[in-house]
């Protein structure tokens, strides 16, 4: 499974260091992957509605995070933002920006 991690806004966002990560579950450790599934499957993400939830006006200086996943099965996208209540979601969260700043970390050590 092959998924798309883009950060958007926030208080100080700067676009060229925001570029989207693709996370690929067959380039995880296993456990990571096993964990990565479970997670998807406690936050029931692919029956999630694009945008869940209501975005509160005062969370305009939150970041916000487009996740596309894409398996056998299809493709789902769903926009997230740091004031997600799920705890389901937010623990699939927490793990996708860590696999991405891991994986900018990665790319800025090649250069």
């Amino acid at each position: 499974m092959r998924i798309e991690f883009k950060t958007e806004g926030g208080f100080a966002y700067f676009p060229g260091l925001n570029k989207p990560v693709t996370i690929d579950s067959d380039d995880l450790p296993e456990q990571e992957a096993g964990e990565l599934q479970q997670m998807l499957q406690e936050a029931r993400f692919f029956e999630l509605p694009k945008t869940p939830g209501k975005i509160s006006p005062q969370a305009a200086d939150f970041k916000q995070y487009k996740v596309t996943i894409k398996d056998k099965k299809g493709k789902h996208t769903v926009q997230l933002t740091d004031m997600t209540d799920d705890p389901h979601l937010q623990k699939l969260l927490n793990f996708l920006k860590v696999k991405a700043s891991q994986a900018r970390t990665a790319d800025a050590d090649k250069r």
